[in-house]
């Protein structure tokens, strides 16, 4: 899984060529009419020689920024959706597919064609492709009726495996589009579904790839037994998902909340674009792929590492002048706040004795403290041995999914013996001397990852028979306890390098102990709740109002206040979890909590405050999407009385360095305090390495 995008690129292409060469089971549908080019009338591919099998770079326009054109610009044909051919023979076995009643009876079988044309759909109709995998998970969100027999039918034929075998986590087609379809006076709507191959799945000979996109695919009417009547999706779909253009703020959130689903699976992450695109520290290879296409102002740059190399999507967005409905916001400082200056003033003893007087308590050395939780470590490992290769979640007990990599980092031992550029000790150090040089302090915030406050729901097993607690297995002994010895011994060898920390983990673990209280980490993201994240920017907070000069910060003291933000959503672990443990999730409700001004805009953040909030996802959640206006820093804000300046990176923790030190060393001039929060779970093994200032992206 560690080779590059381009022989991914080249091995799913054979896998394809070899897919056509091969004498499978005769294609059972027909594919009559003339092939129809895939399109939607408001989005367009902007790259002249895109193909989704080799390329690097994907950029689209669209005309009309509808929630339906966003999406489709993303999900439609995207090379980040071309996974790898799965290894060993288990996934084209030997046998005769089973074709009579295909995908469970999610679609009609009568009605399969490999040919669009062949549908009763109109060619206005052909022009609005539905991309089913987002619209499936907004229309769940919003408890549009139906919305659950929709997943329904787009899981079913995720599952299908023709008789062939091979377990559930071979996924030989997707539900891919969705088309609707007026069928006509006294009729509810239809919908139709393009099911699309694997290019690697070589079950049947002369597969029709209708739309001429590289993987073959399959048309047909989504069943009225499974689907059921759609008029309420229909008419969400007209009124909302189509008919309502997205304002420029709405088209921010959509791209921060694209960006954090995918990073699980393809490390993406938004890239600041100032001078244009391609930049100059653009990859060659992507400039090659472009030619002389250069924009001076793209929407959205995303990149992303699905296999180690990096891609990127762009997206050109024309926005409608004066779009209704854009909130007002906060209105910023006209000038940067200049303090007067003063030395840094690191206190790391607080958290050097705290954490001694742990070790004291636990046998007085890490071995010793590491036998205390080695069954507890054992149950974990075992979990994660269990996993169906590829899978990156686990569900564990009363409805927590946990993240494959948030449990190997709790497993992984001492940080110190990582090798060189895994190491994050070196690196933090020598980014507290930079920032001392300017006279700037720095905090370093570590997130505790949910399986360290939930470690006794990761290590048992769920109970989908009945709504009931999984099998405990004793586990229930580590609730509210430090399970990874190891990062409390990370603080000491930052203390010892003169790095102060704030220290979450005692905070959060307390809360196990509240009755009937709302949990700290959403059950089925890795990301935490407003409770969680509130009580970090307290515990911040608290810290901040120490420093010789929060004195005359709090003289230019703003008014915050807050109000209630209910959303629902499924996590960003459900779709991570083995393919046959996805059912049975309903979205999950949760509220956050909007910080306002005293008129009652909604917070933003200020670049030019003095004090920066340097971070990952744990700083984006609730602040950049969802809810909005409602995250570590608007928090922090409130519980300070001014803005702060929020430097984030999806996923990029350590490297996030790169994005604040672009502005130049001259901007820290006006800084007094560099935050910098970031999960644990990165602290082991980060994939890209810790580089040092001034060689990342």
């Amino acid at each position: 899984m560690n080779r590059g995008r381009l022989s991914l690129m080249a091995g799913v292409a054979l896998a394809f060529a070899g897919a056509c060469a091969t004498s499978g089971a005769k294609f059972p549908w027909p594919a009559r009419g003339p092939a129809v080019a895939a399109g939607r009338e408001d989005v367009s591919t902007v790259n002249p020689h895109y193909d989704r099998s080799t390329s690097e770079v994907l950029v689209r326009r669209v005309k009309r920024p509808s929630r339906a054109s966003l999406d489709y610009s993303a999900y439609h044909a995207n090379f980040m959706n071309a996974d790898p051919p799965p290894e060993g023979a288990a996934a084209n076995a030997a046998g005769t597919p089973h074709a009579a009643q295909p995908f469970a009876g999610a679609v009609v079988a009568d009605t399969l064609t490999g040919s669009l044309a062949a549908t009763p759909l109109t060619p206005a109709e052909r022009t609005h492709p539905l991309a089913l995998a987002p619209l499936s998970e907004l229309l769940a969100s919003k408890h549009v009726e139906g919305a659950d027999r929709l997943e329904d039918v787009v899981a079913r034929v995720r599952a299908e495996s023709w008789g062939l075998g091979g377990g559930p986590q071979l996924v030989r087609q997707t539900a891919a589009m969705g088309y609707l379809h007026d069928a006509g006076p006294g009729k509810p709507p239809e919908l139709w579904i393009q099911v699309e191959f694997a290019p690697w799945f070589k079950g049947f000979a002369d597969m029709p790839d209708d739309d001429g996109d590289g993987f073959p695919d399959v048309y047909g009417r989504a069943s009225p037994q499974a689907l059921g009547d759609p008029t309420a999706i229909a008419a969400y779909i007209r009124d909302e998902y189509e008919g309502k253009v997205l304002t420029p703020t709405e088209v921010k959130s959509w791209a921060h909340q694209l960006a954090s689903y995918w990073y699980p699976s393809y490390n993406t992450d938004l890239v600041p674009v100032t001078g244009g695109w391609p930049a100059a520290d653009t990859e060659p290879s992507v400039k090659k792929q472009l030619g002389s296409l250069h924009w001076d102002d793209p929407t959205v740059v995303m990149r992303g590492k699905p296999q180690g190399k990096p891609v990127y999507n762009v997206f050109l967005v024309d926005q409608v002048a004066g779009a209704p409905g854009a909130p007002a916001v906060a209105a910023a400082p006209s000038a940067a706040l200049k303090l007067p200056h003063t030395k840094p003033s690191p206190a790391p003893q607080a958290v050097v004795t705290a954490v001694k007087a742990e070790l004291a308590a636990h046998g007085g050395s890490w071995p010793a403290w590491m036998a205390q939780v080695a069954p507890l470590h054992a149950a974990l490992k075992a979990r994660l041995a269990a996993m169906p290769e590829g899978s990156k979640a686990l569900a564990g007990a009363d409805g927590f999914l946990f993240f494959n990599r948030s449990i190997s980092y709790a497993l992984g031992g001492d940080l110190a013996k990582q090798k060189k550029d895994r190491n994050p000790v070196p690196v933090i150090a020598a980014f507290r001397k930079l920032l001392a040089q300017h006279g700037v302090d720095l905090l370093f915030v570590p997130v505790p990852t949910k399986v360290e406050i939930y470690p006794d729901k990761a290590a048992s097993l769920p109970d989908k028979a009945a709504a009931r607690p999984g099998k405990d297995a004793g586990m229930g002994a580590f609730a509210g306890k430090v399970v990874n010895p190891f990062e409390r011994k990370f603080l000491l060898e930052l203390a010892a390098e003169g790095v102060e920390t704030v220290d979450l983990l005692p905070a959060l673990l307390a809360t196990r102990a509240e009755d009937k209280a709302p949990a700290a980490y959403q059950a089925q993201d890795t990301h935490w709740t407003s409770r969680g994240l509130e009580l970090a920017a307290k515990l911040v907070a608290e810290r901040i109002r120490h420093y010789p000069w929060y004195k005359e910060l709090a003289a230019h003291r703003r008014v915050y206040h807050e109000r209630d933000a209910p959303f629902s959503r499924h996590g960003d672990l459900l779709s991570r979890l083995p393919e046959n443990e996805r059912t049975g999730y309903a979205p999950e409700s949760l509220v956050g909590h909007q910080v306002v001004d005293a008129a009652g805009n909604p917070y933003e953040d200020d670049p030019d405050s003095p004090v920066v909030l340097l971070g990952d996802s744990f700083t984006g959640v609730y602040q950049l999407m969802d809810c909005e206006h409602a995250g570590v820093s608007a928090h922090l804000a409130k519980e300070l009385g001014y803005p702060l300046d929020l430097v984030m990176s999806y996923g990029g923790g350590p490297n996030v360095r790169q994005k604040l030190m672009r502005r130049g060393e001259a901007a820290l001039g006006t800084k007094k305090l560099v935050i910098w929060m970031m999960t644990a779970r990165d602290l082991y093994q980060f994939e890209e390495g810790w580089e040092p200032l001034g060689k990342g992206k």
